[in-house]
Parts: C-alpha cells; sequence; structure tokens
C-alpha cells in the first residue's frame, strides 16, 4: 500500500513503477469537475481506466472490506473526507463473496489487524492485491465524496 498526496508525488515518483507514475500524470492532468460520474479508459483493452465515483461515506461496520487479484487500484480523493481501512491478506479472512470471474473483486466481513487511514482531497492510496480495504469510511459522521478510482492491470507491472 501507498498513501500519497498528489503534490508531494514529484519528488517521490522515481520511487515506484513507472505504471503508476503513468497514472497520477493522468489524474493530475484531468479536469475532473469537466466529467460525469462513469468509467474512462486510460490506455486500451481496460488496461488501465478510471472509474469516477460519488456516494456517501459509512461506518466501517457497515462497509465490507475488499480485495482484488488482476488489478491494482488508486483511489485518489477529489471532494469531502474518506477514510479506508487496510489490512494485508491473511488466510483466516473470511470470504463472504467472490465475484472474481466477472468483476475482480472478493467481499469480506472482517479484517485482521486492520488500520485506518484518511484521506482528504488531493490525497491517495495505492493497494495492491494483498492489500485489503475497506473504502468510502467516516469515524464520525456521513459526507459526500467524489472520488477517482484508477484501475491497472497487472500484466502492466511486467509489461512496461
Amino acid at each position: 500500500m501507498i498513501v500519497c498526496d498528489r503534490h508531494d508525488w514529484a519528488r517521490e515518483r522515481y520511487a515506484f513503477h513507472p505504471v503508476i507514475d503513468q497514472a497520477i500524470e493522468w489524474i493530475a492532468t484531468t479536469d475532473f469537475a469537466q466529467l460525469t460520474l462513469g468509467k474512462y479508459d486510460i490506455l486500451p483493452d481496460g488496461k488501465m481506466f478510471c472509474l469516477l465515483q460519488e456516494m456517501e461515506t459509512v461506518a466501517p461496520n457497515d462497509m465490507r472490506a475488499e480485495s482484488h487479484f488482476d488489478y491494482v487500484d488508486i483511489q485518489y480523493l477529489l471532494s469531502g473526507r474518506e477514510v479506508i481501512g487496510v489490512a494485508r491478506s491473511n488466510p483466516e479472512h473470511i470470504l463472504v463473496e467472490d465475484r472474481r470471474p466477472d468483476n475482480d473483486i472478493v467481499f469480506y466481513n472482517t479484517t485482521i489487524n486492520e488500520s485506518m487511514i484518511a484521506l482528504e482531497p488531493g490525497m491517495f492510496a495505492v493497494f495492491f492485491p494483498h492489500d485489503v480495504h475497506r473504502p468510502c469510511c467516516h469515524l464520525s459522521s456521513p459526507a459526500k465524496i467524489r472520488k477517482a478510482v484508477i484501475k491497472i492491470h497487472l500484466n502492466l507491472f511486467v509489461e512496461g
């Protein structure tokens, strides 16, 4: 997992894979105020795309944790405040729903050693397949958030 602020990325970008840098550059040059909610292809063939979303945050107990197998997530907060729970994959996590074949996502009700990270606008978190994460949460009261979730296929990390 990586947590960063887009404005700090210039001095930290060289420590990470170029495909992550490509995604953050796309974020930096995109005027999200001009975009409607939905899916935007960044690269062809579904290898990198953006899901522009808006939702109300919920208490962590009301949100299931999730993980992916074929994609890395970059969750970039555009507005509002969001708390995301994160834990490393653990064989004791109990899978409650498997949508792997169609959507590359599985859900868990509980996690082990979960930490909470707080995002403010301009911050982002990168979640790799072993990062079980619980997005769209709050610790005190619901808030409307707008976020861009960049999905990067794992093949891009070995093709580059």
